[in-house]
């Protein structure tokens, strides 16, 4: 898998660090703008962007600049994945304005990115092939997520693929089934939000056995190879069949979690409710802990705009006495009972 490290330092801090995780890296300096733009030109699977962001508007050509040109359609567009990367601690008050650009697929900081370089390189292959799909399916929602035929898609996920489809749009395609299926709850859920709608404390030692009951459900479409993902139509259809249709949201942590060991012959461990909460009829998960949690003791975190299809996103009152800055994202009257939690 081929890439085009672009450093506006000229240093090639990263092209050794990439170069172990298999990806052929070849480097040019972003201050010599005609030979970077004649890389550019030249066939990779993935670009990625080191730059400074304070240098942004300096008159220097910068990493917004360079992804522009790609992204554009014209001599120098390609269908590749951009990530920009930057030790700027600035990057966080970027990243919402250069996301919303159209540009980058992904903006991280460079400490986490060295930090973290396993999970990021399986994310930029992830990409990469995710553009490919979508290019040689073309445009097929259904086959890019490789779909049962006992599924369905939001008709309005549809008309969205095929708007993406008609301009020839790979990016837009991609980065709405990344964001808003893959990387949100809905049809599709992660390991957190498993171990949640069973009541289960992922950190028990047979909750991997568990997994593997519900392994045929797996999502195998684009991103699956970064991310952990069961089609909860398929889970659910799982557990009517083992707990004769019982309500599984009538039921609470430990009597899910009798259930399952009685049917599955497991020693699973029931999670018990966060610190300030007393419901275990978990349903969704706080998502700044990650710990479950029962919906009417959670607070709607409104970080982005959902689509239809997307289900809400809460935190715990815990998670938002501790981190003050997670309470910008709820509403007025949630904070206000909030702070009047904290004052107690």
């Amino acid at each position: 898998m081929k890439i085009l490290y672009i450093d506006d330092q000229g240093t090639d801090s990263l092209k050794l660090d990439l170069e172990k995780y298999g990806f052929d890296v070849d480097t040019s300096d972003a201050s010599e703008f005609n030979s970077t733009l004649a890389k550019i030109n030249e066939d990779f699977d993935a670009y990625v962007m080191d730059f400074e962001l304070s240098a942004c508007g300096t008159g220097m050509v910068d990493a917004p600049t360079y992804a522009s040109t790609i992204r554009t359609f014209g001599q120098n567009h390609k269908d590749s994945p951009i990530v920009l990367i930057s030790s700027d601690q600035k990057i966080h008050q970027f990243k919402q304005d250069f996301s919303s650009l159209d540009l980058f697929d992904k903006i991280i900081t460079k400490e986490e990115f060295t930090q973290k370089l396993s999970k990021y390189s399986k994310q930029i292959v992830a990409l990469v092939n995710a553009y490919k799909t979508i290019k040689n399916t073309d445009f097929d929602i259904c086959k890019m997520l490789d779909m049962d035929a006992g599924e369905t898609i939001d008709f309005r996920l549809q008309n969205l693929i095929s708007s993406f489809k008609k301009n020839q749009d790979v990016y837009g395609c991609s980065r709405i089934v990344l964001e808003t299926v893959v990387r949100s709850v809905g049809m599709l859920v992660g390991k957190d939000l498993v171990a949640a709608r069973f009541g289960i404390d992922k950190t028990c030692d047979d909750f991997g056995s568990f997994l593997e009951y519900i392994a045929k459900y797996k999502y195998e479409g684009i991103f699956s190879s970064a991310y952990e993902r069961w089609w909860w139509n398929g889970v659910m259809a799982f557990w009517n069949d083992i707990s004769e249709k019982q309500s599984l949201r009538r039921l609470d942590a430990t009597e899910r979690v009798a259930i399952l060991n009685s049917k599955l012959g497991l020693k699973l461990v029931p999670a018990t409710p966060i610190k300030n909460n007393f419901s275990s009829y978990f349903w969704t998960y706080c998502k700044g802990s990650l710990l479950p949690l029962d919906p009417s003791e959670g607070y709607v975190f409104m970080q982005k705009e959902l689509k239809p299809w997307q289900e809400e996103e809460y935190i715990s009152l815990d998670y938002a006495l501790e981190v003050p800055s997670a309470r910008k994202y709820l509403t007025p009257t949630a904070r206000k009972e909030i702070l009047a939690y904290g004052k107690k």
